[in-house]
């Protein structure tokens, strides 16, 4: 992979605060997108000329793409960290498919079309009185493509964004359109599948009637904390940690409904903060690193850290947009193997990072309950789980980490999440993973795609060829 250093990372994550400053909000330039004739997804790492690209506007549009192309992948944000959205052929965007279809306040059910991003569901809902119960924390993302990866949020209560689809249309690689439900296998191989049955053209949502959030950011430590993990998930409605490495230092992170009043410029207040955050990882974050200075300055810096205690519309406490330029490998363990594997995976990093100079890296820690049976392959299937996010600030070095941690996920359990870094897992860990639920959803791919026209290297690699 292209190397990139330590300027690169800041200047980058700078000029994307600056343009979304200027623009008030409207302007993210670390987004995925087509920009003459090349793609790039939102690190702008993974950037090529596909050989069609399509903006279908209707359901006709995008079965006759279908039927027509040899070869076809989809992308929202491209807020990917794999090679997912590169095709062989047709690249399609559904961001002209995209919007609100219908509104059903009696039944508290909204219908949106599969392009539609979290962001612009989140400001219909507003205006309507309405919101989705938990979001993920990007709200760039298409509804399509968070149900494709099965997005999570955290908490011991609520886990994932498929939990509020109602159904879902899916149009095969036959250009067949199918309407599924959560009992059904195709809905099931939809959500988590990565579009390799077919792309997602309609989601219908639960939601409820707008609320607000108490979002409150804390410091403490990490020997304190992970024996009150049972505690702060039972007392909280959502719970996320920050780990830093050669610290005991953590960041507790809580959302809680609230009837408080909101806080005085609140979203303005937490843009501040995300934006300084971002600016910091990149700038400082990198440079303690590359000086190898990271060990004793790290329990300093982390903590002057100061916490904020803000409420807000729900999904303005759900939802940022702004992030330093970083690279990310997240994986599923079971719940109970927290403390031991979040610990072993700092304990890697610190190691390696003595012998040689690694970029700046944190690790966010957050928690789904068990019983989630509303996928075949995702990785939070069926038991309680906690989720490591490494997050590595994009520059020289995250590589060799990387690829040292995907070795050690073997040994703790772990499932890869499908919309994040993934270069070495196969087939064959992803039948070990998920035993005759992979087969039943290689049965449907067959199906479903039996030309296969959704699968490119990096499916093929973990699906078969």
């Amino acid at each position: 992979m292209e190397r990139r250093g330590y300027i690169y990372c800041g200047l980058t994550t700078t000029l994307n605060v600056i343009l979304y400053t200027l623009t008030f909000g409207h302007y993210i330039w670390l987004e995925g997108r087509i920009r003459n004739g090349f793609f790039s997804n939102w690190l702008k790492r993974y950037r090529y000329p596909p050989k069609k690209f399509v903006q279908p506007t209707t359901e006709q549009e995008i079965i006759d793409v279908i039927k027509s192309a040899s070869a076809l992948r989809v992308f929202g944000a491209g807020h990917s960290f794999n090679k997912g959205p590169i095709t062989d052929h047709t690249l399609m965007s559904l961001d002209r498919y995209s919007g609100l279809v219908s509104i059903d306040k009696k039944a508290l059910q909204v219908t949106v079309k599969g392009g539609t991003r979290v962001r612009d569901i989140s400001e219909m809902l507003f205006e309507k009185g309405l919101a989705i119960s938990a979001l993920p924390s990007h709200d760039a993302q298409s509804i399509g493509g968070i149900i494709s990866t099965d997005v999570h949020g955290t908490g011991g209560k609520w886990g994932f964004v498929s939990e509020h689809v109602v159904r879902l249309k899916l149009i095969d690689g036959n250009g067949d359109v199918h309407t599924c439900e959560p009992n059904d296998n195709l809905f099931k191989a939809a959500i988590g599948g990565i579009g390799g049955v077919g792309i997602i053209s309609e989601v219908v949502l639960k939601v409820v009637k707008r609320f607000d959030l108490q979002q409150r950011v804390e410091m403490s430590y990490w020997s304190v904390v992970k024996d009150q993990l049972d505690e702060l998930l039972d007392n909280n409605d959502h719970v996320s940690l920050y780990l830093f490495p050669f610290t005991d230092r953590c960041q507790i992170n809580t959302w809680n409904r609230t009837d408080d009043k909101k806080s005085l410029m609140g979203p303005f207040r937490e843009y501040l903060s995300i934006s300084i955050d971002a600016l910091l990882a990149a700038w400082f974050g990198n440079l303690m690193s590359y000086s190898g200075l990271l060990p004793k300055l790290s329990g300093i810096t982390h903590g002057l850290k100061r916490g904020t205690n803000l409420v807000m519309e729900s999904y303005k406490g759900f939802n940022r947009s702004i992030y330093h330029l970083h690279q990310e490998l997240e994986f599923a363990v079971p719940y109970k193997s927290t403390a031991k594997v979040c610990e072993c995976f700092i304990r890697l990093y610190e190691d390696m990072y003595v012998v040689k100079r690694l970029p700046y890296t944190l690790f966010e820690v957050r928690f789904t309950p068990a019983k989630h049976d509303l996928t075949l392959i995702g990785p939070g299937r069926e038991r309680q789980t906690m989720w490591l996010d490494l997050l590595a600030n994009d520059s020289n070095g995250f590589e060799d980490y990387f690829a040292a941690s995907e070795n050690l996920m073997r040994e703790v359990d772990a499932r890869p999440h499908p919309g994040k870094y993934n270069e070495s897992f196969t087939k064959d860990d992803l039948l070990k993973i998920h035993g005759d639920k992979f087969l039943t959803f290689m049965d449907l791919v067959r199906k479903h795609d039996p030309e296969r026209k959704f699968a490119n290297d990096f499916t093929r690699r973990l699906y078969g060829s």
